[in-house]
């Protein structure tokens, strides 16, 4: 499904019923040239995950990669990579609290072994609502 859930039409569900279940990765020999690349090509990204197959090795915001960094060096230097996370069986109403009040409204969406990505819980940019692919 394209387009966007509600909040109040999300409130009732669980994180793996809302979240984006691919969102968009890249691996973690990533360079931040491959970041910005990322950002520039798709707008609408404002958080990129690396990912090595399946295990989650970290996550960089779009406010977060400095413009001093040179597009040669691996983005891993540039991760958060314990970033606020969740698994795809908390509900929404708890995951709503988690969200209010970050900014940027997106949740990582681990298994419950801590590593394995299932995907990304994000809020639309005015926060009435979550995107979804």
């Amino acid at each position: 499904m394209d387009g966007t859930l509600s909040r109040e039409e999300a409130t009732g569900m669980l994180v793996g019923e809302v979240m984006i279940p691919k969102p968009k990765t890249l691996p973690p020999d990533a360079l931040v040239g491959d970041v910005r690349d990322l950002f520039e090509k798709k707008r609408t990204v404002r958080t990129v995950l690396l990912v090595d197959g399946e295990v989650f090795r970290g996550a960089i915001e779009r406010d977060g990669l400095p413009s001093t960094a040179r597009g040669d060096e691996p983005a891993l230097r540039y991760v958060d990579a314990d970033p606020l996370t969740t698994t795809p069986e908390m509900p929404m109403r708890e995951a709503l609290s988690l969200l209010d009040g970050r900014e940027e409204p997106r949740l990582v969406v681990l298994d419950e072994d801590g590593v394995t990505l299932r995907g990304l819980l994000c809020a639309d940019s005015a926060g009435t609502g979550f995107c979804r692919r």
